[in-house]
């Protein structure tokens, strides 16, 4: 699969302290959504698909949450719903935005803590 990727963006990202007593779930939220070409001279072979990452990874005495994004164009390939996308071509959209999390988190939490930064993993397993 060809992508040609727009700028990433970051919708937002926040490090928050935690209360000791405060319950708090790490969850992590995928989507996608081929969106409408912006004009009619859109090659049509081509589509357009948005992905996103909505994040809360929690730690025993902080909380780093947010959002990210980033609008795709895949060439010579039609995506009209979220189905028409394979495990690993959807993996390979969303591995920068994993990065970005991975790189504001270092950087972030190594400023705050005064120690190196969290290096987080989203490597994941298949148990299939």
């Amino acid at each position: 699969m060809e992508i040609r990727r727009q700028k990433p963006i970051v919708e937002n990202y926040h490090f928050d302290m935690k209360k000791p007593e405060e319950q708090v779930e790490t969850k992590l939220n995928v989507g996608f959504m081929p969106l409408t070409p912006p004009d009619k001279d859109y090659p049509k072979e081509n589509s357009i698909i948005g992905a996103r990452l909505e994040f809360t990874i929690a730690f025993p005495e902080y909380v780093l949450s947010g959002a990210v994004g980033q609008i795709n164009h895949i060439v010579n390939q039609s995506v009209t719903k979220t189905e028409d996308i394979s495990r690993a071509e959807a993996d390979e959209l969303v591995a920068p935005l994993f990065d970005i999390v991975k790189r504001l988190s270092y950087e972030v939490t190594e400023i705050v803590t005064d120690e190196p930064g969290v290096d987080l993993n989203f490597n994941s397993q298949d148990n299939e």
